[in-house]
């Protein structure tokens, strides 16, 4: 029987000794990476190929995370089936990453055996969600179609922003400087360049020049 070689990437150690408690239980699974960062993993899946990557969409602040994250390890593991495990899973933060390439999404407060489902399901090669999940993500998607009704991007970009990163984004995009940005909110300018770059990240883009591409996708409310 030819096991399915799994790599676990999150950045909480308890976390991770649950899932890899769990995991190891069933017979026909190989862990053959566990990571807590995504510079980890991108050089451990180097050295030892998976076949599916579980992965935490939101890792530390400091980490490559979520969309960019996403992207990376499409072009530099392309038959690696990415599975995304998070606590943040707002239908637009799902259909975001299933846009993006990631071929399932389960929320950590999900019993342990539906993640082993939804590994199995991935590993066919069918798409995972809840029913409940994939409801409410057809319905955000339905939400922010084109009036053409062509459907569009609509609002996904924004998908896991805070309400202060979409307020620093909104501010920056109507021209305003990070300084005016933080006397506007009474906020240091180091803590709006840390909301900026942390929004960055989430948007997956790297430069300014990057954001104002996608300025007619973003939806801040």
């Amino acid at each position: 029987m030819k096991r399915l070689r799994i790599a676990l990437l999150d950045d909480h150690a308890i976390v991770r000794h649950g899932l890899v408690s769990r995991l190891q239980i069933e017979v026909d699974f190989e862990l053959v990476g566990t990571y807590s960062t995504s510079r980890d993993a991108i050089a451990g899946l180097g050295k030892n190929p998976a076949d599916l990557l579980l992965l935490d969409f939101t890792l530390g602040a400091d980490d490559l995370d979520g969309v960019s994250l996403i992207r990376a390890l499409r072009v530099k593991f392309p038959d690696c089936l990415l599975l995304m495990l998070s606590a943040h899973h707002e239908s637009a933060t799902v259909a975001l990453a299933l846009r993006m390439g990631a071929r399932g999404f389960v929320g950590k407060a999900q019993d342990t055996a539906e993640l082993v489902k939804a590994i199995r399901t991935v590993a066919t090669g069918a798409v995972y969600l809840s029913p409940d999940m994939s409801y409410r993500v057809a319905d955000a998607t339905t939400d922010h179609a084109t009036e053409d009704g062509t459907g569009g991007d609509s609002g996904l970009h924004i998908a896991s922003l805070s309400v202060r990163e979409q307020e620093v984004i909104r501010c920056y995009l109507a021209g305003m400087t990070v300084t005016e940005i933080a006397e506007k909110f009474n906020r240091s300018i180091k803590t709006i360049s840390t909301q900026k770059a942390a929004a960055f990240r989430k948007l997956g883009v790297t430069s300014n020049n990057g954001l104002f591409k996608i300025r007619h996708t973003i939806e801040l409310h």
